[in-house]
């Protein structure tokens, strides 16, 4: 390890893009409709992971036609199925359009969306959803109705009342959050109590009051930190695009049949391959033939460092999915990242994944990820890892001009 933490025999080109990334300084700016970031695209709803080369997976066909009916593009769950079958309704990446999605959520105008800023201007700003909970969020893929009806409700009296909170949020800092929750044993992705705890306390602090029907969603949701840490992860890595040569990973994602990546030095070159479920824990009798293949963008969390490959330092995940794991989570960080983080010092961890360190030691990368019913009926029936095989970081070193 050389001076300032960075890995001594990195690549001048990674060391300069991971250098930037270590720079970033993510705070919560606000919360704004899709429809602000951009001259937004007609029926067009953005998804997790690269672009899909025909059909959506079915729970993201779901949550597309869900998000449809919530626009009124639609008039019912069936007639958005049909339309997105058509190609009448389109879907796109949500991290080219400078967002992140979980699971089988989408992004839609009409949504109120996190966003979070680089206070000190090297990384781009990113947008996530509001965590939707445990049982009727749109990541989930499911048909419901009551998923609409959250919906609904998330982006009415909900967001309303957070609302004073992300106004005046450029004083939350999103560091300091994670820094304390993984002391307090998060690893900041399928662990996030700890976080979601102190960024609600945060947002109140700051202005945000919800009413009681808010209060009860929030004690309930657990996971209410990981989307916003997913925008704040997407903040970081985006600080490394452009920086010519650089293999640091700053897309990475599944949309539930491919899973893709993007590297600094060529930032709008997707390199993707077929995806399968991950290896985890299902509901008690659940086939593993019904699970459908990885999905979503919370797979920036591990890029980025933490995630599957800060498991050590959560002991409830270490309980829960270490077994399921091809190498302890602290040798794996060793091996794959670039550096610590100064910001981060409570556990000292290490962040910025190189696809050259990939390749070169021939390392799966492991991402925790919610584990979904392929058929968008039952929604999330497990937990569990999946491995992004090396040759996936081989393939994406050859788009490095």
């Amino acid at each position: 390890m050389s001076a300032g933490g960075i890995t001594s025999d990195m690549p001048a080109a990674d060391r300069s893009a991971l250098e930037r990334l270590l720079a970033v300084e993510p705070v919560l700016a606000g919360l704004r409709r899709g429809s602000e970031l951009m001259d937004w695209p007609a029926r067009t709803l953005l998804h997790a992971g690269p672009a899909f080369r025909g059909a959506p997976s079915r729970p993201v066909a779901h949550s597309a036609a869900q998000a449809a009916l919530f626009e009124g593009w639609v008039a019912t769950l069936e007639e958005g199925l049909v339309a997105i079958a058509a190609g009448d309704i389109h879907l796109r990446p949500a991290q080219d359009h400078g967002c992140v999605t979980p699971l089988a959520a989408v992004i839609s105008p009409s949504q109120w969306l996190q966003e979070v800023h680089d206070a000190n201007g090297l990384g781009r700003t990113c947008h996530a959803p509001l965590n939707g909970g445990v049982q009727h969020a749109l990541r989930l893929g499911m048909a419901a109705p009551e998923v609409l009806a959250l919906l609904r409700w998330q982006n009415g009296a909900f967001a309303a009342g957070l609302a004073p909170g992300y106004a005046s949020g450029k004083n939350i800092r999103l560091l300091e959050i994670a820094d304390l929750a993984l002391e307090a044993g998060d690893d900041c992705h399928g662990q996030t109590q700890a976080g979601s705890r102190e960024l609600v306390a945060r947002l109140r602090a700051a202005g945000a009051a919800v009413d009681g029907e808010g209060e009860s969603f929030l004690a309930a949701s657990p996971g209410f930190f990981l989307s916003t840490w997913m925008a704040a992860a997407g903040c970081m890595l985006s600080a490394a695009e452009g920086v010519a040569g650089s293999a640091l990973v700053t897309a990475i994602g599944g949309n539930g049949i491919d899973f893709g990546l993007r590297l600094a030095g060529a930032p709008q070159a997707w390199t993707t391959t077929t995806a399968t479920p991950p290896i985890g824990r299902l509901q008690a009798g659940w086939p593993a033939e019904a699970c459908l293949p990885a999905i979503g963008d919370s797979a920036v969390v591990d890029a980025l460092g933490l995630g599957a490959l800060c498991m050590h330092h959560s002991p409830a995940q270490t309980a829960n999915l270490a077994e399921f794991m091809r190498a302890p989570s602290a040798a794996l960080g060793e091996a794959l990242l670039g550096g610590l983080h100064p910001r981060l010092a409570r556990r000292a961890v290490r962040v910025g994944l190189s696809a050259r360190r990939v390749a070169e030691r021939g390392l799966a990368l492991p991402v925790a990820l919610g584990i979904l019913d392929s058929n968008g009926i039952a929604g999330r029936v497990g937990g569990g890892i999946w491995h992004v095989p090396p040759e996936l970081f081989k393939t994406a070193l050859t788009t490095l001009p």
